[in-house]
């Protein structure tokens, strides 16, 4: 057992001296929980999503039956969390176009005219602005702006992809950004032996426009809340003006952190399924496990696309003298030594400074709306209450309903 994880065992056992692994877990509900869109901003959301996937075919001149929009990346997996400051949510969307008419088009030109098809879209989208990959549509007045990413059939030299997407560098890139999603929620959905054994039910919609999965993410998704922690806290450790531009530049992509951590909960449900005794014990493991999840193949930094092995996501890792690496070892140890400093305080004597540095506003608000509550705390006591349901999966659109706990 090495020193790390006798850590993450240290911090358990003193959570279970001081009996308050449940107080932690039903604060860290609260606290997430802040970091989604609400309601009605999800509602308009969906409006414009709505309405995009219906106008995208007409402005291109081509059949409804050619136009398949779907959602992609942390909207999708419901892995979400709220941006800093004035910053916005980020709706990543493909429009997957087939039917031949674009087929024989080069990358740039492709993409001139997906973009030129956005123009006018309507009033509150406003221009849009290209990217590398993607055009954004900021809508003005709103909490989120939309990156639409325009993808053909996988054709030309293009392989082991159905998708090809622009890439100013190489012209084609491939793109599966709906099977890498199904691979994470299907890892999510694995439950360890503290967890409820009730099956699941996966619905989905296969019409040409994909929903908006809205499906409420419960705590009991350790996965998903474990992915949104450990962005929440890169977020706030690379906010603060102490650290430097070049550095926030080489901070830990979000897609290196859900692959890394999504690979460390599946071998430890393969082959520790019944070793942990509660969910805060397993996150620690999880976060400690992140850095053993990185290969080196022929002396690179090598994370791959799970649902497109020849993709490496930590390519940039190669090729910047080593920042991007050294960087995430940075963090990944502030990470720890945070978490371990955290879950070693008394609940009830918890500062708000402590919370701050960890968690950022965010953990503020939940501390000080947990010290306003009474009795067992912010959701407390809701395992003794609630009687046990299957656990949400948010891949699913549909409501199965799940617990405000952490298991």
């Amino acid at each position: 057992m090495n020193q790390k994880l006798s850590l993450s065992k240290s911090v358990m056992a003193s959570l279970l001296a001081r009996q308050q692994a449940e107080q932690w877990e039903s604060f860290i509900v609260s606290m997430l929980q802040r970091l989604e869109l609400d309601a009605k901003e999800l509602a308009r959301a969906k409006m414009h999503y709505d309405l995009l996937a219906r106008q995208i075919a007409h402005k291109l001149h081509v059949a409804d039956t050619d136009v398949h929009v779907v959602v992609q990346g942390s909207m999708r997996t419901q892995t979400t969390i709220s941006p800093r400051g004035n910053a916005k949510f980020d709706l990543d969307i493909v429009v997957k176009l087939t039917g031949g008419a674009f087929d024989k088009l080069d990358s740039e030109t492709f993409f001139s005219r997906f973009g030129d098809a956005l123009r006018g879209l309507n009033d509150a989208a406003g221009d849009p602005k290209p990217k590398a990959r993607c055009w954004r549509l900021d809508y003005a007045g709103e909490p989120f702006y939309f990156d639409v990413t325009p993808a053909l059939p996988g054709s030309q030299i293009i392989t082991g992809t159905d998708l090809r997407v622009r890439d100013p560098k190489t012209k084609w890139s491939p793109s599966n950004p709906e099977e890498f999603a199904d691979w994470f929620c299907k890892i999510a959905g694995l439950c360890f032996s503290f967890e409820s054994q009730m099956a699941k039910a996966l619905v989905f919609d296969h019409a040409q426009v994909d929903p908006i999965p809205s499906t409420p993410v419960g705590i009991d998704d350790v996965l998903r809340r474990t992915v949104q922690l450990i962005k929440l806290h890169r977020d706030n450790y690379y906010y603060g003006s102490i650290v430097s531009d070049a550095r926030k530049e080489a901070k830990p992509i979000s897609v290196i952190l859900v692959t890394l951590a999504t690979h460390a909960y599946n071998d430890l449900w393969l082959t520790k399924r019944s070793a942990f005794a509660s969910p805060i014990e397993l996150v620690l493991e999880l976060v400690e496990q992140l850095p053993k999840r990185i290969e080196r193949l022929n002396g690179k930094h090598w994370v791959a696309n799970p649902a497109l092995p020849k993709e490496n996501f930590a390519e940039r890792w190669n090729e910047d003298g080593g920042l991007r690496a050294k960087e995430f070892a940075i963090w990944h140890e502030q990470l720890t030594s945070d978490l371990e400093l955290l879950f070693n305080e008394d609940y009830n004597a918890k500062s708000e400074e402590r919370i701050r540095r960890v968690f950022g506003r965010h953990g503020v608000d939940s501390w000080q709306a947990s010290t306003k509550s009474s009795g067992l705390g912010v959701l407390g006591g809701l395992r003794k209450t609630v009687p046990a349901q299957p656990r949400s999966n948010p891949s699913s659109p549909t409501a199965v309903g799940s617990r405000n706990t952490l298991a």
